[in-house]
Formats: C-alpha cells, structure tokens, sequence
C-alpha cells in the first residue's frame, strides 16, 4: 500500500513547479537524515539512503530551478511520494516561539520542543497515535518483578542510587517491599543537587539493611572526562555512564548476580523514538533469538553462554569500554551518539578505563557478569503516578523533593536544564540527532498517565532548561572552573560562557 501511495504522489508531481527539499532533512554522504519525528508509517524512518545522483540532483534544488530543470528520476519521485521532497509552497520553517508550536491533541508533545515532529490527521503526534500498536514492547533488558536470593554471595542485588524520584523508589521497593539484600552504588558528583543529597542520607536512615557505596572520583580526572564531553556533546551531562567505569569491577568482584534499572518508564520508550534502538529490540520474542545466536557464537569461541540480562550487560560495558563498533558516519537509521561520546569522554582517564577494561575480560571469559534487567514501575506501581510517588517516599524513606515546585523529571542532578538547553538547541540546529530526552519523556509520561497534561505543561514552562541563557547554565558548571592554588598547573576552564 505504501509503494502505490508514493507512486501516486510521485505521478502528480509538477514538472513546472519548483520542488525543493522538505524542513528537517539533511543531506549526507549517502542518506538524507530526519531531524524530528515522522508520523505513520515513516516514525522510525529517520534515515534514507539515496544514491550519488540524487544527492547531486538535490543539491540543485536552490529554490529557483524547476523539477523539470532538474530531472524527475525514479530516486526523486520516491521523494516526492514520500514527502521528504516538496513544493516550494509546502515548505515548513521552523516555529520560533511556544506560543506558535503546534500541540498534540492528547499529550504535550509539540513542535517547538521537537522540531521537525509531524502530528497526524487527527491532531495527534506519533507517541500518542502509535500507542496501542507499541503496547506490547517491553525494555531492551528483561523485565522482573522479583529478585531471587543469592546463596552464593552477600547480595542480591545492585542498583545506581542517584537520590531521584525514580532511582529512590526503586531502592525502597527492592529493600522495603521485596526484602532483598541491596548493594547501593551512588557516584557523587558537584553536580548532584541539595534534594538529592539529603535525600541519600535519609535514605541511609531509613533503610539500616542496604550497604550504601558512595564513590567520588579524583577532581582532575572529572576534569579530563568532563572537558571531552563538553567538545562533544556541549554539555557535561553524562550519567549514569561512569557509574559502570566506575562500579563495575566491585560487582563482579562481589558476585552480584543482578543489577536493576530503575528509570523512569517513558525513558524507555525514548530510545525508541529517538531512534537509539529499532522496535523489534523490545519485542521479548527477538530478544530470546538475538540471545541464542549470539550464544551460539560464543559457544564456537569456547565461552559459557550468557543468561538472560547478562547479554544486555556485556554490550552496555563493553560499548562504553570499546565503543560502538558500527554505525560510525551517524547517518543510519538507528545512531547512538550519546555511547560515542561517553567512550570518547571516558576514554580520557586511563585509570578508570584500565581496570573496568580488564574486569570486562575476566567476567565474559568466566561469564561472570551480572544480569542487567529492568523493573516495570508502571506494573509494580499500579500505574507509576508520580505525585503518588513522591508522597509514598517522602513517608518511607524520607525522600526530599525538589526546591523547585512542579518537578518531576530528572530531580537529582543541578545542571539538568543545561543538558536539556544544548540538546534542543543543538538538535534544533540540526547539529546533533539526539531530540531532547525531557520533551519526549514528558509526552510519553503523560500519554502512559503518569502524570496529567496540565502538570506536564507546567513543568515544560517553569522548570525545564529550554528557556533559559547560556550565561545561567556557564555558572551552573563552575565546580569545574581550574584550581587557582600558587603553583597549580593551569587547565582552561571549557565551561565559561559554556552554552553556545
């Protein structure tokens, strides 16, 4: 059906008319890429590939010359027929301002926040539309509701404690509800906000039974880490990333059998619609044959097999140990920039790479890694509502919530809005492909009811980072600023007038 659609937009195609390439597309060596998010049946279709000629007949398309001065090819006309190639009249700029966005009729979801987002014909963007066929995918790691006991060691489980809403419930529902024995990894930055502190220390309190871990690392290696980050991304936001440098080596050390995620639901389904990873990833089907062939593989190179979620594990270190071997020119359809430039960061500090490098080594030889799985809060929680939430820990564990009124998302970290400014404003620039995780985890929260439409907006207007200035979030990161001690080796501060 979607060839016949495209051939007959491509038959009507005006041979005097002006065509030029549609807003958000941007030409590459050998694709055209997508700077926003299609509607059905292109949503995760980000990416097309186009040969040499068609790149060269684009590249002619200057907005003065007509399609039949150009050459209307079979390469075009698919284009055309699927409306990546437009009359000049059909062209859409960018909405400046949020006031002239375009809203979904069901979610927060618009396209000012992400631009290039196309909604449907009945008003809805494609988180909303798309929800009924995409209910069924579950996390890329395998679900589980229950930790089973460990008899072979002190632990049952670990988790990354960062002090937030999401990672907090998670480690009062293993610790309170489940009764497992708890390994809390927390990596302490000067980036960590006063909520979050306290709420760690609340925690510790409240939850005699869980061994705490808090590990900083040495400032000038953060330094180092940070400032290659910042070339790369222009932000320094990258958790949880270092806490696997960092945390790994002591679990396989100590046997931990499990590590659990604890994320927000719709950050799971960000990956999908950032195009981080394709859908049939989420499918449980695909994941049981993705694991038996590639423990097939490993059984021909004389390696035990891999458990459910030990798989997960081993490419998730491993991509931020090696990086990501495919995919290097970013114009595929399915890109993870966000590892690259963690590899690239971490690959800075020797001292942290060298051990996580050769703890790697030992544990897939051994098949000693933990299982990587993820716990459903929508399911454990009855639906994940997060003013239920946040009242729930503050009588448990004495959680403490944000200074700021009306937030939710991302409450543990101080330069939250820093990273959600560069990467709209990057994304909007069409310079980086990553589209504001804050924007469409807002939109995927309130189309799942975890949080009611009205909340969502006001968080999107008061306390998110999209509107702010460069010269706040240079100031956010001035905990980096070089030690100004006599004698001191001097380091360029990369964070003043940081945002650009």
């Amino acid at each position: 059906m979607k060839g016949k659609h495209d051939a007959k937009k491509m038959c009507k195609a005006d041979k005097n008319q002006v065509y030029v390439l549609q807003s958000r597309w941007k030409i590459g060596r050998r694709h055209l890429v997508y700077y926003g998010i299609r509607k059905a049946p292109y949503t995760f279709r980000n990416s097309v590939a186009v040969s040499r000629s068609v790149i060269n007949k684009l590249q002619k398309m200057d907005g003065a010359k007509t399609l039949g001065e150009i050459g209307l090819s079979r390469g075009i006309g698919r284009l055309i027929g699927q409306g990546i190639i437009v009359p000049q009249s059909e062209y859409r700029a960018d909405v400046t301002s949020l006031r002239e966005a375009h809203f979904c009729k069901r979610c927060v979801a618009n396209d000012y926040l992400i631009p290039g987002l196309e909604l449907d014909d009945e008003g809805l963007c494609p988180m909303c539309a798309q929800r009924e066929q995409l209910k069924d995918l579950r996390a890329i790691m395998p679900a589980v509701e229950t930790v089973p006991p460990n008899p072979k060691g002190e632990f049952d489980v670990a988790v990354f404690y960062t002090g937030g809403k999401d990672s907090s419930f998670l480690l009062y529902y293993l610790a309170k509800v489940k009764k497992c024995r708890v390994l809390s990894l927390t990596w302490e930055t000067e980036y960590m906000s006063d909520s979050a502190r306290k709420s760690i220390e609340n925690a510790k309190k409240a939850l005699p039974e869980v061994t705490f871990v808090v590990e900083k690392l040495d400032k000038d290696v953060m330094r180092r880490i940070y400032r290659k980050h910042f070339e790369l991304a222009g932000n320094t936001c990258m958790c949880p990333a270092p806490a696997y440098a960092m945390f790994y080596p002591l679990l396989v050390e100590k046997r931990v059998p499990y590590l659990v995620l604890g994320n927000e639901p719709a950050q799971m389904h960000n990956l999908l619609f950032n195009n981080i990873s394709p859908v049939f990833a989420f499918r449980p089907k695909w994941q049981a044959a993705g694991r038996f062939f590639f423990n097939l593989a490993r059984l021909l190179l004389l390696k035990k097999p891999l458990k459910g979620g030990q798989m997960q594990m081993y490419f998730t270190v491993r991509g931020l140990a090696k990086g990501v071997p495919w995919g290097k020119s970013n114009e595929g359809n399915y890109q993870n920039e966000q590892v690259r430039n963690v590899h690239a960061a971490l690959s800075c500090a020797p001292e942290l790479m060298g051990p996580l490098l050769a703890s790697l080594k030992k544990s897939d030889r051994r098949a000693r890694m933990p299982q990587f799985v993820h716990i459903d809060f929508n399911d454990v929680a009855d639906g994940y509502r997060w003013k239920e939430i946040k009242a729930l820990l503050k009588e448990e564990i004495g959680w403490a919530d944000s200074a700021e009124e009306n937030k939710s998302l991302h409450t543990s970290c101080k330069i939250e809005k820093c990273k959600e400014y560069t990467q709209f404003m990057r994304f909007r620039r069409m310079e980086s492909r990553t589209i504001p995780f804050s924007a469409v985890e807002l939109a995927l929260a309130v189309g799942s009811g975890n949080v009611p439409r009205e909340e969502a907006l006001r968080e999107i207007e008061h306390t998110t980072g999209f509107f702010g200035c460069p010269a706040e979030y240079a100031e956010m990161m001035e905990p980096f600023s070089p030690d100004e001690e006599e004698g001191a080796e001097h380091v360029e501060n990369p964070f003043s007038g940081a945002v650009k």
